[in-house]
């Protein structure tokens, strides 16, 4: 799994904050999380931006025809470094 600690669930937990926000995550992924972002000021944060973003992405439909991606972030990652699609993390 990778470090273990605080500092490990951190870095784990920034990388799947997209994936807890669209539902994506397996049972267990998500209870971690949950667990780190309870006591992780940053990661709180990162969860609550990421919902207002997805929010008002949603609210793009229909304007000038564009519609917004059922996983934003899904497209984010395939546009980025290697474009691969993530796995769902434990």
């Amino acid at each position: 799994m990778g470090m273990r600690g605080r500092a490990g669930d951190h870095q784990w937990s920034q990388r799947h904050l997209s994936h807890y926000v669209e539902g994506e995550l397996r049972p267990r992924a998500r209870r971690r999380l949950d667990r780190h972002a309870h006591g992780c000021a940053d990661c709180d944060r990162g969860i609550r931006a990421m919902r207002a973003l997805v929010y008002v992405v949603q609210g793009l439909d229909g304007l000038g025809g564009v519609r917004a991606p059922a996983t934003i972030f899904d497209r984010v990652r395939l546009a980025g470094p290697g474009g691969t699609p993530w796995s769902q993390g434990t």
